[in-house]
């Protein structure tokens, strides 16, 4: 069985991990992948024939990793998928799936026994066995197997041939990949304040995504992501990120699993108001906004990057995500070294109305080329007195000094 990441954190914690047994939720980026490979297939089959499957629903890590249900709440067919780097033999996978699919024959619970709808998704080719009642998902005309980065283009193709004209592929994709890890949070969530005798797959099974959902994001013209949309593609986008660099760690693996996962703990225990401050303070340089625009920016792999480095190196506090001494407060942030520190200090500085999460700051710490004392200093601003302007008044840098410290200065400490 495998573990969340989360589940290990329980463990470290001291708290009692609920091992469940058929759950793909070993990994975070394992559960999205599975999610956007559901999507994929709803997407597919409603280009097929909209009409016939419209009261259809899918179901996600219940029956199987996920599955899809008819009118009549029988299964129509099941998938399971895998995204484990350097695996290769599923045997043992292959055998639980059969298993599974002949007690739902005996229990009536298939719609068509005999048609053997049994798929398997996979980031890799896996020969599979004739014995097998299983069949390799074909995800391309030459290929049944897909990575997790490529399969955002393959749900494209499908969004633009099913989509509304006036409407952007991205901004729809993004919506349907929202529907579908909010989804997936909120069975979590569900998990997490259950009691502690439940199961994951006995609330997993009382979860449904109507095929009618997907359909009215198709049929929307509307451009923009809602707020809520917005808070679960960016938390989606960290979390598969920071345990995709988890997976490819060298330097110390566990430690890194360790610290990413107190971070997705914390993270997932955040309430919309407490996300959104939290993407902006380490944003600083632009208003956060519910923007495709601004998603790319705040969550980009880059920016994700310069924040998985201090998090593995600098262990932040389990609650506030920050570093607190009695001397000095201080906050991890997506700055690079990708522009002129005076630029990025005018960056912060033209954006402060939005920085209200700083204001119990001293320093800012990213990956920046060079120390800055004082972000006012260093800002290429015309300097306005307060009692001037209105929107000055509360400017954090006029009452306050907030620095920006580099990672060899954090690494030194003779800051803190």
């Amino acid at each position: 069985m495998l573990r969340t990441i989360m589940e290990e954190t329980e463990k470290t914690a001291g708290i009692s991990s609920r091992e469940e047994t058929n759950s793909a939720i070993g990994s975070w980026s394992g559960y999205i992948y599975q999610g956007l490979c559901g999507a994929l297939v709803v997407l597919r089959m409603l280009k097929e024939n909209a009409a016939a499957y419209k009261d259809y629903s899918l179901q996600l890590d219940a029956y199987e990793d996920f599955s899809i249900f008819d009118d009549k709440k029988k299964i129509y067919s099941l998938h399971q998928c895998k995204s484990v780097k350097n695996q290769t033999n599923y045997t043992d996978e292959f055998d639980k799936m059969m298993e599974k699919v002949e007690k739902m024959k005996a229990n009536s619970e298939l719609q068509d026994p005999s048609a053997n709808r049994n798929y398997f998704h996979c980031n890799r080719h896996i020969d599979i066995d004739a014995k097998y009642a299983i069949t390799a998902f074909q995800f391309e005309h030459d290929k049944d197997y897909c990575e997790p980065g490529t399969i955002q283009k393959l749900l494209n193709v499908e969004v633009a041939a099913l989509k509304t004209a006036e409407s952007d592929t991205d901004a729809v994709r993004a919506r349907i990949e929202a529907l579908i890890n909010g989804e997936v949070l909120n069975t979590q969530q569900l998990y997490f304040d259950a009691a502690a005798s439940a199961k994951l797959w006995q609330i997993s099974r009382k979860q449904f995504i109507p095929f009618e959902n997907f359909k009215k994001i198709l049929d929307d013209t509307t451009v923009s992501l809602s707020p809520d949309d917005f808070l679960v593609q960016v938390k989606t986008r960290y979390i598969n990120k920071l345990e995709e660099n988890v997976e490819d760690e060298t330097a110390d693996y566990q430690q890194a699993k360790e610290r990413v996962g107190l971070f997705v703990k914390r993270l997932n225990e955040l309430s919309t108001t407490e996300l959104r401050a939290f993407v902006q303070r380490v944003n600083p340089k632009a208003k956060v906004e519910d923007t495709l625009e601004s998603l790319m920016r705040v969550a980009s792999d880059e920016r994700i990057n310069y924040l998985y480095n201090l998090i593995i190196e600098f262990p932040l506090e389990t609650v506030s995500l920050d570093w607190r001494t009695d001397h000095t407060n201080q906050t991890p942030t997506t700055l690079g070294n990708d522009e002129r520190i005076d630029k990025i200090c005018t960056k912060i500085y033209d954006n402060h109305a939005n920085l209200d999460a700083v204001w119990i700051y001293d320093w800012m710490v990213g990956h920046v080329s060079e120390h800055v004392e004082n972000i006012v200093n260093r800002a290429n601003i015309i300097t306005k007195a307060p009692d001037d302007d209105d929107t000055e008044k509360n400017n954090i840098f006029h009452t306050k000094k907030v620095g920006i410290l580099t990672i060899d200065e954090k690494r030194n400490g003779i800051y803190d």
